[in-house]
């Protein structure tokens, strides 16, 4: 006997998985099992869940920030022109 499995996801997700287990060879029930299996078998996600790395650019403006040196703009088109000055 077989357990059900209901849940909601967006229509284009659905399409695309569905598309992408095809062209391996599955259809989407088969996909979840194969999923479910790997937790199983690995204890846990069968691949690393992190956090993005922020980009230098990014990292430096948190690192200028904490720091105080921060600058203050009239409007957002003002800073948006101080940028593109360099």
């Amino acid at each position: 006997m077989n357990a059900s499995i209901k849940t909601r996801i967006e229509p284009e997700l659905k399409d695309q998985a569905e598309a992408t287990l095809s062209a391996l060879g599955l259809d989407l029930s088969s996909g979840i099992r194969l999923f479910l299996k790997q937790v199983v078998l690995t204890q846990g996600l069968p691949f690393p869940v992190t956090l993005p790395t922020p980009n230098t650019a990014t990292q430096k403006a948190i690192a200028d920030s904490f720091a105080g040196r921060t600058r203050r703009a009239s409007s957002v088109k003002a800073l948006f022109d101080e940028a593109a000055k360099g």
